[in-house]
C-alpha cells in the first residue's frame, strides 16, 4: 500500500517540505510453538449456594492434586476466576421468575513447556473433575528470530512497493524520512472448546507478522527533468 504526500499548487506558507511517498510492507515468519496454556473450567449447580461452591472447589482441588502428582509444579498453575451466581427460572409465558438454585464456576490456567503432554494433561484433568476446557493456546517464548525475519520481509516488501510506485509516477526515490513498525498477532493453530478422551492436540506452527511503514523523500527523476 502506498500514499503520495505533496503540497497543492500555490501553497507558500512557511518553508516548503519536499513531497514524500509512503508505503506499507508486511512480513510473515513461521515459528514452532514451545509453550501451551490450557484453561480448564469447573461448573456446578445446586439448590444451596454453599453446596454449589463446595462441589466446584472440590473438583478444582482434585484436579490440582492430580496435576501435581503428574509432575507439574505449583507455579505452572493459576486460578483465574471464582464466581457464584444465582440461577433463576424465567417462564416463557411471562410468569413469575423464581430462584431455582446457584451456579459456582472456577477456571484454572495451566502452562506446559512439554507440548507432547498437552493431550494427556487434558485427559487427566477431565478425569479428575474438570468439566470444561475453555481453551488451548500455543505461544512462542523466544520470538526474536522470527520477528527479525518478519521485519526483514516487511522492509523488503515496502521497498519493492516504493520502487514500483516511483517508476509508475515518474519520480526518483530519495532517503527514507520516517520509519514505523507494528506487530500483528499471529493466529493460534489450535483452540479447543470441549474435551473428550484421547483428543489429539496439534501445535502446528505460529505466524509472526510485522508491518513496516516507510516514508521516502521523492524528487523528479532524471528522465522527467530532461523532458
Amino acid at each position: 500500500m502506498g500514499t503520495f504526500m505533496g503540497y497543492p499548487a500555490g501553497f507558500a506558507a512557511g518553508p516548503v517540505e519536499p513531497p514524500t511517498l509512503q508505503v506499507t510492507g508486511v512480513g510473515e515468519a513461521g515459528a514452532a510453538p514451545d509453550t501451551a496454556r490450557l484453561t480448564l473450567g469447573f461448573t456446578a449447580r445446586a439448590p444451596q449456594a454453599a453446596a454449589a461452591y463446595e462441589q466446584t472447589a472440590a473438583a478444582l482441588n482434585r484436579v490440582v492434586q492430580a496435576l501435581m502428582q503428574a509432575g507439574l509444579a505449583a507455579d505452572q498453575m493459576q486460578t483465574q476466576e471464582v464466581a457464584l451466581n444465582p440461577v433463576f427460572d424465567r417462564p416463557r409465558d411471562g410468569g413469575e421468575t423464581r430462584l431455582t438454585g446457584y451456579e459456582a464456576t472456577a477456571t484454572l490456567a495451566v502452562t506446559l513447556r512439554d507440548l507432547a503432554r498437552v493431550g494427556a494433561i487434558i485427559d487427566l484433568a477431565v478425569s479428575a473433575g474438570a468439566n470444561r476446557v475453555d481453551g488451548v493456546q500455543f505461544t512462542v517464548r523466544e520470538r526474536e528470530r522470527a520477528e527479525a525475519a518478519a521485519l526483514t520481509q516487511a522492509v523488503q516488501d515496502a521497498q519493492r512497493q516504493a520502487a514500483v510506485l516511483a517508476r509508475a509516477l515518474g519520480v526518483a526515490l530519495g532517503p527514507v524520512r520516517e520509519v514505523s513498525t507494528e506487530a500483528a498477532p499471529g493466529p493460534s493453530p489450535y483452540l479447543a472448546r470441549s474435551a473428550a478422551e484421547g483428543i489429539p492436540v496439534l501445535p502446528g506452527r505460529l505466524a509472526v507478522v510485522r508491518t513496516v511503514r516507510l516514508a521516502y523523500q521523492i524528487h523528479p527523476s532524471v528522465t522527467a527533468r530532461a523532458r
